[in-house]
């Protein structure tokens, strides 16, 4: 069966079927009674599990009506197990057995039809059928090539040229009008890796797919139009074509148009501003998406909604968590990017980093915290160029406002010549600000200046003062240095139990530091 991720094709995969029936519209399906039992297999088993099929019948009932043929119930019972066989021997399968490379029942019958029995799970045979121009076989090498890239199994030195082989392949099986090779070449051009990348390509090919009734290229095209890529910016055709793939029961497509108008109730964009409303949607796609760049965006957003208290009950240690527990290698923006100024940064070109930037950007006029984190995106260079000088000068304008997080950011950026000249005593100044204000990542900053003799004298027993507060706030940065001058008596008398007490609530929450040292100290775990 084909893979959630693929798209659900309406139409003829191949080109026999379709030279057979032209007259006939490609969502008809063949009265498989009528049949003679004197036709090709080939052109039989196309014709049967027409990729068409997929929107009304499963691959069992699709068996079944093939069952009125002896020649494709003996098909059934054995090319296609023997085809999934290999697919298990050439490691194209997980541990639950389910394909890693997306087949359609007519891709798999196909395909099939041209599998003997191997001692060796070798790919002879499929290059063979993918250079005669058998569709199915072009899209699977695909599919394989791509699987070799993403498993790091290609040389350095050879993987430009698999990706060359790549858009070769999909490109041989789109001309051939295999829906998913389509799809996939789309993606191609939309993305650039190894192609010439092209989104006007990509609209056009996601155009004829989405006019054809696939899901996935309908919401494909609606990002297009909500992104601007290859067309012009245009929300309301982007929220026609969720909609479309949403009336067909695609779960993805209704949850782009939620997280869309979550947004545009955060910023009041054509509709009232509602921080509720915002965040009831924006807890929906968190919750029920699976889409890599919408889902990690309205976490992030949820988290910052309980940690100020926007729509829901304020909540900084729960929105913290949140923020925190979010990161991941395709959306690095945790708690260190993104709340702790200055403490860690990485750039990333994804495409849910360019999605949050451009938001952000949509709200900039609108709303402080849109222009707070597209200043901290700048700085960290997440989804756009860095402009560190474009980002200390929106910090001072928020910090001026009275915002206690961009207060905090702006001493950082003096603290660390980060698009304005270092200037210790004036970072000292706006952390205290922030601190003042009850921000516990202000009142840690306060703590290391009197620790680190940032912009100010030396003094421990402040130190211990403002990292207490902080500490006591749950931020686990001020507990490790609180355990820190216990351990080592600075500002307090030296007292290894508190510092364990205090290591543990900061490791409790993960920070590496503290686990070390309580390691050391022979109280972890």
């Amino acid at each position: 069966m084909a893979s959630m991720n693929e798209p659900a094709p309406n139409t003829a995969a191949s080109p026999a079927h379709q030279a057979q029936d032209e007259s006939k519209p490609t969502s008809s399906m063949p009265d498989i009674t009528q049949l003679s039992l004197e036709h090709n297999p080939d052109i039989f088993t196309i014709v049967c599990c027409n990729d068409s099929f997929q929107l009304a019948f499963d691959h069992s009932t699709i068996k079944a009506l093939l069952r009125v043929c002896k020649r494709a119930q003996s098909l059934l019972s054995s090319k296609v197990p023997r085809f999934l066989t290999w697919c298990q021997k050439a490691g194209f399968c997980r541990p639950d057995g389910q394909m890693r490379i997306g087949l359609t029942p007519s891709d798999q019958v196909a395909l099939s039809l041209h599998c003997d029995d191997q001692e060796t799970a070798d790919r002879s045979w499929l290059e063979d059928q993918a250079e005669q121009g058998t569709a199915a076989a072009s899209y699977i090498m695909a599919k394989i090539l791509q699987l070799d890239l993403d498993q790091d199994q290609v040389k350095w030195s050879e993987k430009e040229a698999t990706k060359q082989q790549i858009f070769h392949h999909l490109e041989n099986a789109a001309e051939a009008q295999h829906p998913m090779a389509q799809f996939h070449l789309a993606k191609g051009y939309h993305d650039g890796n190894g192609f010439n990348q092209s989104p006007a390509k990509a609209v056009e090919l996601y155009l004829s797919l989405a006019e054809r009734g696939i899901p996935q290229a309908q919401i494909s095209l609606g990002q297009s139009y909500e992104n601007g890529e290859g067309v012009d910016q245009d929300f309301n055709a982007a929220i026609e074509w969720y909609s479309k793939a949403a009336d067909q029961s695609s779960e993805d497509g209704r949850l782009h148009i939620v997280f869309l108008r979550g947004w545009f109730s955060f910023i009041g964009h054509g509709v009232e501003q509602s921080d509720v409303d915002a965040f009831n949607r924006w807890q929906e796609v968190s919750t029920q998406s699976t889409d890599p760049v919408i889902k990690p965006i309205a976490t992030h957003m949820v988290g910052w909604m309980h940690y100020l208290g926007r729509g829901t009950q304020q909540d900084k240690q729960k929105g913290i968590k949140i923020i925190r527990e979010n990161r991941s290698n395709e959306f690095p923006f945790g708690e260190d990017e993104c709340l702790l100024a200055g403490w860690e940064s990485i750039s990333s070109d994804s495409s849910a980093a360019r999605k949050l930037f451009q938001v952000c950007q949509l709200g900039s006029d609108r709303d402080w915290l849109c222009r707070h984190l597209m200043a901290v995106c700048l700085v960290n260079g997440f989804g756009t160029t860095p402009d560190w000088e474009k980002a200390a000068g929106i910090f001072e304008q928020l910090a001026n406002e009275g915002h206690s997080d961009s207060q905090l950011w702006i001493g950082d950026c003096y603290r660390c010549d980060k698009g304005v000249s270092m200037d210790e005593p004036k970072a000292f100044e706006w952390f205290s600000k922030s601190a003042d204000q009850g921000n516990s990542y202000g009142q840690w900053m306060v703590g290391s200046c009197y620790l680190n003799e940032w912009g100010v004298i030396r003094d421990y027993s402040k130190a211990v003062e403002w990292n207490r507060k902080s500490a006591e706030l749950g931020n686990r940065y001020a507990q490790g240095d609180l355990g820190y001058c216990y351990q080592y008596g600075r500002g307090v008398p030296q007292d290894i139990d508190s510092a364990v007490f205090w290591y543990r609530k900061s490791a409790n929450q993960g920070f590496e530091y503290t686990i070390d040292k309580l390691k050391s100290l022979g109280g972890w775990p």
